[in-house]
């Protein structure tokens, strides 16, 4: 696909995630048009005003000539939003998680590959200094033999966004692809980055009924990868103190990453304890994750999140629910 310089990007869905790349978007690059599409069921935002217009559905949006696209609306929505979207050659960036679940997954990847339209998944995360270093560490020789991994990312649901009820939020709800596993499936697609590919995976979900919610509030899985390392993440929004860490344990120590506290630890076996900080604000992440969907556009760049790691995701997730179902260890 030939490179091209982007004048006007289309925003489907303005709910937290939307208006966060709204506002950065128009502070990295001001010149750049913005159009909305909503649903016109969800609130007012000041960010609004940032925008050029505002339209009702992605075919509208393809009739203003956008050289881009955001898909940031609940999941059920992405896979016919980025189809659309595809089949006229917009090169997209696709919130995560891809979908709810597997249906038309693989005819939007067929898609994708026939347009070669670039397609970057929105697993910000990758885009951590900390998790990049560790990814690094995790990779060298200091750490000895990878012995076992436990990944942690726990916080209360109602805190992440004040201004809403949380219980009306696609988070909280199943019909719009809400439950720990979709909604903290960032810890997913990490464990894929840093340890898989995954040969089998169990899953344990449950509902503990604090929230007044129908979708489950945590989830426990146990993985092992192809290599033999056995994997543990858990998830869950219903806990009051937040934490979001990954813990290696090595032969010769054991080497964590805080992503709260933005630092990598690395406690050998014998010798002193070290620790790496990096101070970096979120939205950082965010911009980041947008200076490089421009330039997979402009400049050529190969998507460092493609559609086949956001599938991969999405892949796990349906094994985790498909053990819990079943209650036995699904091969992958």
């Amino acid at each position: 696909m030939s490179v091209i310089k982007v004048k006007r990007v289309a925003i489907v869905g303005l709910g937290s995630i939307g208006r966060r790349h709204l506002r950065l978007l128009k502070q990295l690059r001001p010149e750049i048009e913005m159009i909305l599409v909503r649903s016109g069921k969800g609130g007012r935002w000041p960010e609004e005003s940032l925008a050029k217009a505002s339209v009702t559905s992605v075919d509208e949006a393809l009739t203003m000539d956008v050289d881009a696209a955001i898909i940031s609306s609940p999941a059920p929505f992405h896979v016919p939003q980025a189809i659309k979207l595809l089949s006229a050659g917009i090169p997209t960036l696709i919130e995560k998680p891809v979908s709810h679940n597997m249906d038309g997954v693989h005819a939007l990847k067929g898609l994708a590959e026939k347009t070669q339209a670039p397609v970057l998944v929105g697993y910000v995360i990758r885009y951590s200094l900390g998790a990049r270093y560790f990814y690094e560490m995790a990779r060298g020789s200091r750490i000895g033999e990878p012995i076992a991994v436990n990944i942690i990312c726990g916080s209360y649901l109602p805190d992440w966004r004040p201004e809403q009820d949380y219980r009306t939020t696609a988070s909280a709800r199943a019909e719009l692809g809400g439950g720990a596993l979709l909604e903290l499936s960032h810890e997913i697609d990490y464990a894929n980055w840093f340890f898989g590919p995954f040969q089998n995976i169990g899953a344990v979900l449950r509902n503990t009924g604090t929230l007044d919610i129908d979708v489950e509030d945590i989830a426990e899985l146990t993985l092992r990868s192809q290599s033999k390392l056995p994997v543990s993440i858990h998830l869950d929004f219903c806990r009051r103190d937040a934490i979001r860490q990954c813990t290696l344990h090595g032969s010769e120590g054991t080497l964590t990453w805080d992503g709260i506290e933005n630092t990598v630890g690395w406690k050998p076996e014998f010798g002193q304890t070290e620790q790496w900080s990096f101070n970096i604000e979120r939205d950082a992440m965010f911009r980041m994750q947008l200076t490089h969907f421009l330039a997979c556009i402009e400049q050529g760049e190969a998507p460092n999140v493609t559609l086949d790691d956001g599938i991969a995701a999405l892949t796990l997730v349906e094994a985790a629910k498909q053990s819990h179902r079943e209650g036995k260890i699904i091969d992958l």
